[in-house]
């Protein structure tokens, strides 16, 4: 017994420590994956709005026939600058014209380095090409470090033979999620992993310092291994 814990001291050891790695491993995984879903959800959320403004106006313009007499201009750019306004923690959303002419007032978390979807080639190329799409796109503003913004775009009319049609986008970031995992969450799992290896570290050295005891008895002829019963 002695012989086999002093000759694996090594192993449990190395097994110690890649439980612990694994242990850490998979929460940092799972606060991420969480983060990831709420960064989705808010992204369909988003997104969802925008489809339902642009379905609405189509439904108007549908009935009424009035596009280029009505003021709609207006109204979208009242609506988009409160989607903008209304969630102020990385959020987005912006109306342009045909041209790419920004229509609605912003209300940028980062006021020095606001987000422009015209600094992004790629996306630009999308909007011209697509009725509507989405795309992720790396922002780096001057108050903020580099991080994806996720856009989506629709343009409205749905109608192409309509002249001077607009342009919603809408975007998210990690910065719009605000209801991400409680602190107090991370500061049980860190108080969870500090404790497993407390107890696992200290296990493992005892079960060492064990085997020591019984390689030194057996070393001795196996005296006082085991203790005798004591006879009244």
């Amino acid at each position: 017994m002695g012989t086999l814990l002093n000759s694996g001291r090594k192993y449990l050891f190395a097994a110690a420590l890649l439980i612990l790695t694994v242990f850490c491993g998979y929460f940092y995984y799972a606060f991420s994956h969480v983060d990831h879903t709420l960064l989705r959800e808010k992204f369909i959320d988003r997104r969802f709005d925008v489809d339902l403004i642009c379905s609405e106006i189509d439904k108007f313009v549908e009935l009424d026939n009035n596009w280029g007499a009505y003021d709609y201009k207006a109204i979208l750019s009242y609506v988009v600058a409160l989607m903008d306004a209304a969630d102020k923690n990385g959020s987005y959303a912006e109306l342009f014209d045909a041209q790419l002419n920004s229509l609605s007032e912003r209300s940028p978390l980062f006021d020095g380095s606001p987000f422009d979807p015209r600094a992004c080639p790629a996306l630009v190329r999308a909007i011209y090409e697509n009725e509507r799409g989405e795309m992720t796109v790396r922002f780096k503003g001057q108050e903020a470090e580099p991080h994806d913004l996720h856009v989506c775009f629709r343009w409205v009319p749905t109608d192409k033979t309509l002249d001077h049609r607009l342009l919603v986008i809408a975007g998210v970031s990690k910065y719009s999620i605000n209801t991400g995992i409680g602190v107090w969450v991370t500061y049980g799992a860190i108080a969870l992993i500090i404790a497993a290896a407390i107890f696992i570290l200290g296990a493992v050295i005892l079960l060492c310092q064990l085997g020591y005891i019984y390689t030194q008895r057996e070393n001795k002829g196996g005296i006082g291994i085991w203790r005798g019963k004591i006879s009244s």
